[in-house]
């Protein structure tokens, strides 16, 4: 997919209006969240910055997995509420003509003819700059809501996941562009040939097609996979374009890299056919000095408990009933009995002391939950060198959520953008207005 060396941009605006965030200097206060302006204008900034993507990360659901149910995240401001972020998307391609966007919907619980419909009819509105981030949900209240009283077990989930994206691959292909004649003279408006009955029947899904939907600008939406596990590595392998990865370390970036080019090159892909955006959390400043006064008034807005509140979220379990003296280590069969994602437990013990303790690790999750860096824009453009060069420089970096929009994602555009720029590791202008272009040049 990235068939260029440069260093893609993108950006997580997830979580932007929640997670501790909203009561933090240089947020959104002012916007109105239920309306566009605030996606307009972080569209507008993006584009600025010549990024590639804003993408939306999704769970159906209200998190209850910390102290007294729903009532800590309601309080404090933690992934509630959740809009539907789709029906954002035209306003900000609008507001943005060459920013892509990518948008998230699960496998567990989604058609595949469903998925495969509705992302290329969202494509052609956008001119081609949409990308499909295929999940495998791994949220207990999500499952509730979509009727399951119990989460389905993760070799199931990714059993489901390979079929479904089979099927949305089938069907995006079961239209040759080329299909459409609009010959008034002999009155054909398409030719049959070039137009495919998929027939599938499997495990889950029964899919006769052909897809109603033309083939867009960029053929068809761009594929994302997240998943870190074995698992997750193989779905990406055999069908992304793109994968979203959090690493903790260059050794555990550069590790990753070269078990996915093992992997695409097993499922018949070469390494190229696969980019990956490593999440970076970056706070820059004119000098050192300036982005630690950042930091600091950042984890100024912080409960005592935010640490513990998001490890509780991200591996499903409440964190807030273990003895804060108990070791990583001592957690294991804990997380893994969750049946959660256990690719991001699994890097936190290869880049974590084993025997760190709960309340500790709780107090720097927020901030160092992924790869990050604190420094002026040098230390900042040096840092980012450093993680592409150990991706393989075969992808980029997304700024994952922990940031105050737009306030953050303007300094990051005004401040460390010009400075990579200058030395040639990311666009100064757009080539291409489709997402898929943007990606490969």
């Amino acid at each position: 997919m990235c068939l260029s060396e440069s260093l893609h941009l993108a950006i997580d605006s997830s979580f932007i209006h929640t997670d501790h965030l909203w009561c933090t200097p240089g947020s959104w206060h002012g916007y109105d969240y239920y309306g566009p302006s605030l996606y307009e204008d972080l569209a507008r900034i993006a584009q600025r910055g010549c990024f590639d993507m804003i993408f939306f990360g999704d769970a159906a659901e209200t998190p209850e997995n910390f102290g007294d149910g729903y009532a800590t995240p309601l309080r404090e401001g933690y992934r509630w509420p959740k809009h539907d972020m789709m029906p954002m998307i035209p306003y900000m391609a609008m507001a943005a003509p060459n920013l892509g966007f990518g948008i998230t919907t699960s496998t567990t619980y989604h058609h595949p003819f469903h998925v495969a419909r509705l992302y290329a009819s969202l494509d052609h509105v956008t001119g081609g700059r949409v990308a499909w981030n295929a999940v495998t949900s791994a949220y207990k209240n999500e499952a509730a809501n979509w009727g399951h009283d119990v989460m389905m077990p993760p070799a199931e989930r990714y059993e489901r996941a390979r079929e479904h994206l089979k099927v949305v691959t089938d069907l995006w292909a079961s239209v040759e562009a080329d299909a459409i004649l609009m010959d008034r003279e002999s009155g054909v408006f398409a030719d049959p040939a070039k137009v495919h009955l998929v027939n599938h029947e499997g495990k889950y899904f029964k899919v006769r097609g052909p897809l109603p939907c033309l083939p867009s600008r960029q053929g068809r939406p761009v594929l994302i996979q997240a998943g870190q596990s074995e698992d997750g590595m193989n779905l990406a392998a055999k069908y992304a374009d793109m994968q979203f990865v959090s690493r903790r370390t260059t050794r555990s970036i550069a590790d990753h890299r070269a078990h996915l080019d093992a992997l695409t090159v097993q499922h018949g892909r070469t390494p190229r056919d696969l980019g990956v955006f490593w999440t970076v959390r970056v706070v820059a400043g004119d000098t050192r000095e300036d982005a630690i006064r950042k930091e600091r008034r950042f984890l100024e807005t912080l409960p005592d408990n935010a640490g513990l509140i998001e490890l509780s979220f991200q591996f499903g379990f409440d964190f807030s009933k273990l003895d804060g003296r108990m070791k990583l280590v001592d957690m294991v069969d804990l997380i893994r009995s969750q049946r959660t994602y256990w690719g991001p437990f699994q890097e936190l013990l290869n880049t974590e002391d084993p025997n760190t303790e709960i309340e500790d690790l709780g107090r720097r999750w927020i901030t160092e939950r992924s790869n990050f860096v604190v420094g002026s824009v040098k230390e900042v453009a040096d840092h980012l060198e450093e993680v592409h060069e150990a991706g393989g420089r075969n992808g980029g970096i997304i700024l994952t959520k922990s940031y105050a929009a737009p306030g953050a994602l303007r300094d990051f555009v005004e401040l460390v953008v010009p400075e990579l720029q200058r030395r040639g590791l990311v666009r100064k202008r757009y080539t291409h207005d489709t997402l898929r272009g943007n990606l490969n040049s």
